[in-house]
């Protein structure tokens, strides 16, 4: 439970990857529940091998971003509390993502979602890039918050492009 509330605390930048436990259960059990997460919102989209092929690439390509970067401003040995501080919450704000799109349903044929939906996974964007960006603030000791949300931004555009394409070569 004080997992879960740290957690809760890195969502609202009132705590950073520091506060967590360098454990590698919590990182695994947190990886667990985001790719359940990403399952959930992903196989009604794409269907399951690919939901679950892409949810771990987007896990893999999160682990190695964590490791490169940590690894570039010589703090390797930050990298369990960092990677489990950005797939937790990813999976804590995942999962509001999955209860927006049940509240209102995306509809794969169409590839269309309500206007308060697409807003709402906006925000969840939004709220992402800021939590990354806190995180990455604190792991990497940068100069500001802002710097660590450009390398947030860059990070997802990365792993979309990556994750995407990964899509495309399995359902094809």
């Amino acid at each position: 439970m004080n997992g879960l509330l740290v957690m809760l605390d890195i969502l609202r930048a009132r705590r950073g990857p520091q506060d967590l436990p360098a454990d590698p259960a919590l990182a695994v059990f947190w990886t667990g529940v985001a790719v359940a997460v990403g399952l959930a919102i992903g196989v009604p989209m794409y269907g399951a091998t690919a939901a679950l092929v892409m949810n771990l690439v987007d896990v893999a390509v999160l682990f190695g971003f964590v490791a490169l970067a940590l690894r570039f401003q010589g703090f390797v040995g930050r990298q369990v509390q960092t990677f489990t501080a950005m797939v937790g919450t990813g999976a804590i704000l995942g999962l509001l993502m999955a209860l927006l799109t049940l509240v209102a349903p995306i509809d794969p044929e169409a590839g269309e979602a309500p206007p308060l939906a697409v807003l709402g996974m906006l925000l969840l964007l939004g709220w992402l890039l800021f939590v990354y960006g806190h995180i990455l603030h604190q792991a990497l000791e940068l100069s500001n918050r802002m710097a660590g949300v450009v390398i947030a931004l860059g990070f997802v555009l990365i792993s979309s492009v990556i994750t995407q394409g990964v899509a495309g070569a399995v359902t094809a």
